[in-house]
């Protein structure tokens, strides 16, 4: 009996070291070899970026882990505290003295590059010695990033052209980049890239030119729940709020037009017809009410004591003042 409890506490430590070995296999890193001079701190740090709206955000709060460059160049850095599902990183570097929360944008200093990886990622990263940093990076290991480098590529080639003040030669490029970035979108394969692609579109102004593409790719990703795609549907709520409440506004003012222009119309033909009773004299009025109220010719003579042909000549006059050719006019014309 106590052989068989032996051999059964045995079998159980082998399969949890087997757990405890599979699961620390499951551990990636991030390794390399950067050429730096000696302006350069020799630290590199990962900074985990929850959205693509932070990409560029500084904190010493998302900075998760950092590493140690040696003498030659050579880092590797730990994923442990990286998520297990895909996420987007950056890694940078600073200069001696500086604070590690610094970030240089768009010139020979720059220091940081971005990345998509997850936990289990073997990266390798090779830098070529020039400016910036990291520029021209080689990566292996991550066949995505190839797309990821083209699309950053494909989003500044409008800023990298001279366009000799030609204004409509920029947003002509601007166009074809856009569609082009939308279609490397609806190719790409990988859930992360493919978004980030859509990120360097002015997609909610683009939304309203094109709803339908929006929708279908919101479609495609639906069953995409990290905090990247749940920011990306947010700011189509915002959008599609927006565009509802600019069709409200939209139609309450054109409602408020029509009964403007019918308003404006109304009083325009009282003022005209206001204008017309004014025009007739004091007898044509007072023949005029007689008309309106059923009384004949013959009736009008005697009680105007006039003319029988006086009367008819005033009649006359009066439809041609009023704009108006028969008795019937007469009496449904509204003062």
């Amino acid at each position: 009996m106590n052989k068989i409890m032996k051999n059964t506490i045995t079998i159980l430590l082998l399969i949890l070291c087997c757990q405890v070995n599979a699961f620390s296999n499951n551990i990636g890193h991030i390794s390399g070899k950067l050429i730096l001079d000696d302006t350069w701190d020799r630290k590199i740090y990962v900074s985990y970026l929850k959205t693509f709206e932070k990409e560029y955000a500084v904190s010493n709060d998302i900075i998760i882990t950092s590493a140690t460059i040696d003498s030659l160049g050579n880092f590797k850095i730990d994923l442990k505290k990286v998520p297990t599902e895909w996420s987007f990183f950056r890694l940078h570097i600073v200069k001696k003295g500086v604070s590690p929360n610094s970030l240089v944008i768009g010139s020979l200093d720059e220091n940081f590059m971005h990345l998509i990886a997850k936990q289990d990622s073997e990266i390798e990263l090779f830098n070529t010695g020039g400016r910036p940093i990291f520029s021209n990076t080689k990566i292996n290991g991550a066949d995505h990033m190839k797309t990821f480098d083209y699309i950053k590529k494909l989003s500044n080639y409008p800023n990298s052209i001279d366009y000799e003040k030609s204004i409509i030669e920029k947003e002509f490029i601007k166009e074809v980049v856009s569609e082009k970035l939308k279609s490397v979108a609806d190719t790409c394969k990988h859930p992360l890239v493919s978004l980030y692609a859509i990120y360097q579109i002015d997609f909610q102004a683009n939304y309203l030119v094109n709803p339908k593409f929006y929708e279908d790719y919101l479609s495609k990703w639906e069953n995409e729940n990290s905090s990247y795609f749940y920011s990306f549907r947010q700011k189509f709520h915002i959008v599609e709020d927006d565009f509802s409440n600019e069709n409200t506004i939209k139609h309450i003012i054109f409602f408020m037009s029509v009964v403007g222009f019918i308003t404006v119309g109304v009083l325009i033909l009282f003022k005209r017809k206001n204008q017309n009773i004014n025009q007739l004299s004091i007898q044509e009025r007072k023949i005029f009410d007689l008309l309106r109220n059923g009384l004949s010719n013959k009736e009008i003579s005697a009680e105007c004591n006039i003319e029988l042909t006086t009367v008819k000549s005033h009649i006359s006059s009066i439809y041609s003042k009023l704009k108006i050719k028969s008795r019937k006019e007469a009496v449904n014309f509204k003062i």
